[in-house]
């Protein structure tokens, strides 16, 4: 690890914002260092819900209209909000096609929701306003003499109190791992110095630049500096100010989700169900390579959220919520395939109890940082919109060091022995995406090590070792619920 380098910009954090803004800042002429203390990208974006979505989880959150017209200044960072995601939303449908993949996202309407039908017309029609030229919506609302035309109506709990059901196109993510692993491999390319497993131990601000220890997983130290320091690490990003020894007030908020991977009957081919929880809150229900996924739960969380995982009462509580969505399906405990959880990096806000979905940079100047900003709320369908307002925001203090290049998108910049990958598992839940298929990789994993076995020096008994690491993975972090 080269020591005393010195780099225009370290960004502390390599998911999927590390990445991008990696990627943007090596574009437009700077030197970049990116340093993850565990594998790229497998934070939250590893754990989110994956969906490319249009913005009306911000409308249509659980809120009533009376709560939304009684916070008008919410309601306007709500429409903001919402622009932000339709303009991403067609981006990258139209950057990414083959890593995003199309569904039918199906809302029913029932007469106790927070939602009237006229008022899912009015918010659809704000959506579509807000990027008029963009991905259509494909949005249609179908009358209760309609809704036989739709193949899951049957499984909708009460049809025959169904107001309505309104259909409309969406996006699923294939998969954000991918996409951050490609951005870092294509900020490599322009020069960038991207370095995995590698832990930030100190900051210090001396004199117009900042000193970085730091340490590999290995125990190796180096030393560098840098003009700017990025802190994008995400639920660890007050953590990671506490390095510098000056005091900071909380900026994030961390939320706690968990999802559950089940499988349904062929009605839900390509269909997936948005609805609400017993708590007023959005429930999904997603199609994903030929299994579907439910989430999420919310709840704030402080712990540290390296080893994050699902817990039976969280299961049980997902499993209820969609049998009273959908009580044919009866789904028990042996109905989980796995489960995952992770922690959404939220702006802190004193008046919202579980944080401010307001993607925030927040220029750490006024903390006494001079040269640090910090990203909050940073979602992954928003992350090329970030990563441009960081590189306007380097501009104003920094000129590029070198000359500006084009950036490539998309997947295959590289390959897996060269990806940075340091273990079994690295290459088939992040490299690969194998670990969300219905049997997680397991029938492939074997035959995955052996291959890559000469390449990188392992042994038979190294690559048992390593197919027994993958699958602790899968059992802890990607765990089952205990069976009754």
């Amino acid at each position: 690890m080269t020591d005393e380098a010195h780099f225009d910009v370290a960004i502390i954090g390599g998911g999927i914002n590390g990445a991008s803004a990696a990627q943007h800042l090596s574009a437009a002429g700077y030197r970049v260092l990116v340093v993850e203390k565990d594998d790229f990208a497998n934070g939250a974006t590893s754990r989110s819900s994956r969906l490319l979505h249009c913005g009306l989880r911000h409308l249509a959150n659980g809120d009533r209209l009376r709560d939304l017209l009684r916070h008008p200044l919410r309601l306007m960072r709500a429409l903001a909000t919402v622009r932000e995601d339709m303009l991403a939303r067609d981006e990258l449908v139209a950057t990414l096609p083959e890593q995003v993949k199309a569904m039918k996202f199906c809302l029913p309407i029932y007469k106790d929701d927070p939602y009237p039908a006229w008022l899912l017309d009015l918010a659809f029609a704000a959506l579509r306003l807000a990027s008029p030229r963009g991905v259509p919506l494909e949005y249609r609302r179908y009358r209760p003499s309609e809704m036989q035309k739709i193949p899951i109506y049957p499984w909708l709990r009460t049809p025959e109190k169904l107001r309505g059901l309104v259909v409309f196109r969406e996006y699923i993510f294939d998969w954000p791992e991918r996409i951050a692993l490609d951005a870092l491999l294509d900020a490599r390319r322009m020069g960038a110095d991207i370095r995995n497993y590698t832990q930030v131990t100190a900051l210090h601000r001396e004199g117009n630049q900042w000193q970085l220890n730091l340490r590999k997983s290995d125990g190796e130290q180096a030393k560098v500096t840098a003009q700017t320091v990025l802190n994008f690490s995400g639920a660890w990003v007050d953590a990671v100010h506490q390095f510098t020894g000056d005091p900071v007030g909380k900026i994030c908020q961390g939320i706690k989700g968990i999802h559950i991977a089940i499988q349904l009957p062929e009605a839900f081919v390509d269909h997936g169900v948005f609805t609400y929880n017993s708590l007023g809150e959005p429930l999904y229900c997603l199609p994903w390579r030929g299994i579907h996924y439910v989430g999420l739960t919310r709840t704030p969380f402080t712990g540290d959220a390296s080893d994050i995982s699902a817990s039976d009462q969280e299961i049980d509580w997902i499993l209820a919520e969609t049998n009273r969505v959908m009580p044919d399906l009866n789904l028990g405990r042996s109905d989980v395939l796995y489960s995952w959880a992770g922690v959404n990096p939220l702006t802190y806000d004193p008046q919202e109890a579980l944080g401010s979905r307001e993607i925030k940079i927040h220029d750490m100047a006024s903390h006494g940082m001079e040269g640090m900003f910090a990203l909050t709320g940073g979602a992954i369908m928003t992350h090329r919109r970030v990563a441009r307002r960081v590189v306007q925001k380097i501009r104003a203090n920094i000129q590029p060091s070198v000359a500006p290049q084009d950036m490539q998108f998309g997947a295959g910049l590289g390959r897996v022995d060269a990806e940075c990958a340091q273990s079994l598992t690295d290459v088939l839940s992040r490299r690969m995406g194998l670990a969300w298929d219905a049997d997680q990789g397991r029938d492939s994993a074997r035959g995955i090590a052996e291959k890559l076995a000469p390449n990188r020096g392992w042994d038979a008994q190294r690559i048992e070792a390593e197919l027994m690491d993958y699958e602790g993975y899968l059992q802890t972090a990607r765990r089952k619920p205990t069976q009754d």
